[in-house]
This record gives structure tokens, sequence and C-alpha cells, in this order.
């Protein structure tokens, strides 16, 4: 077992705005930045699991998809529930997983290493991403062993990370104008 495993789960049935994932800043997709971060940060490998084709090209980031299905894509199934199903899937092993919400566009590859340097470096089991106000943002980063044996909870290491979550219409337009500004 070794490296770094990044996963951007997505779901195209987001009940306060709906193809959240899909929508549009700076010419590409919520989900295809999510993907862009974690390429450009220390994770080895990415994987995204959606209920819907991504819509871009996945091989020019070197990342896979895997079809996401309906048992596990509904609004009550727990995220870490999705995480675990997605490395079970894959038949190799990591050391670590970085998870990374898409809704949250202005997260760097620098905030996602930072997370992977407290995760490593404090020997803590879990290093989550949160905004000025305290907020949880978008990156989750676990020990692979962790995850499997435990539920994540909020007794964990964190980092501030710029950036609010787009949950509505309203989020969606206010970041795309701070990030195409």
């Amino acid at each position: 077992m070794s490296g770094i495993l990044g996963i951007v789960c997505a779901r195209g049935g987001s009940q306060r705005l709906p193809g959240k994932n899909t929508k549009i800043i700076g010419g590409i997709s919520l989900l295809e930045r999510a993907v862009a971060t974690l390429v450009g940060s220390r994770v080895d490998d990415v994987v995204t699991a959606a209920d819907f084709d991504p819509g871009f090209d996945l091989a020019k980031y070197g990342a896979r998809h895997i079809l996401r299905p309906g048992n596990i894509s509904g609004g009550e199934v727990p995220l870490q529930e999705t995480v675990k199903w997605v490395y079970s899937s894959l038949g190799k092993e990591y050391d670590h997983i970085v998870f990374l919400m898409p809704n949250c566009p202005a997260i760097t590859s620098s905030d996602i290493d930072s997370a992977i340097d407290i995760l490593i470096d404090s020997k803590m089991n879990v290093v989550r991403s949160f905004n000025r106000e305290g907020h949880e943002n978008g990156i989750v980063a676990v020990r692979t062993k962790y995850l499997l044996d435990h539920f994540i909870d909020v007794y964990c290491g964190g980092i501030v990370a710029g950036g609010e979550e787009i949950h509505s219409e309203r989020d969606y337009l206010k970041i795309k104008k701070e990030l195409e500004s």
C-alpha cells in the first residue's frame, strides 16, 4: 500500500441547485475544476464518482471516472460511504485518501497539499478544511485504514482554505463573480 488517492464525488440530483456540479466557472465545470485542482496537488491518482457523465475529457488530466450507482447517489447517503465504495472498487490500495467536494471552487492545490502535509506529519487520522468563518468547505484528507474502520467525526485537524461552498443559484453567481473577476 502506498500513495495518495484523490476522489471527487458528485451527484446530478442536487436539491437546492439542480446540475450544480456541471455549472461553469472560468470556462470549466465545477467537477472539472475539482479534478484539475487535485491533479495539481501531490495526489498520485484521481477518480471521479458521479451518477452522470462528467462531460469533459478526464484522460487529459490522467483521471478516471466510476459511474456512481443509484443506491449511493441520494442526498441521504453519507459521503464517507460513497468514498469507501469508490476505494473498494479500484482494486488498488493507498495509504491516504483526499476527497474534494466540487462545490467549493476556491480550494487550491496548495490547500490540498497543506492538508496532506498535516495528515502525514502530525500523525492525525483526518484533516478537514474550513473557511475563515469556521465553516467546513471542501477538503477531507484521511488515512485509508482509519476511513475503512471508523466514522469520520469532528475530532480531526484542520486547515483554513479560502472560499465558500455553492449550495444555491445565489451562491453560484456570487462565487462565479469572485473567481472570474
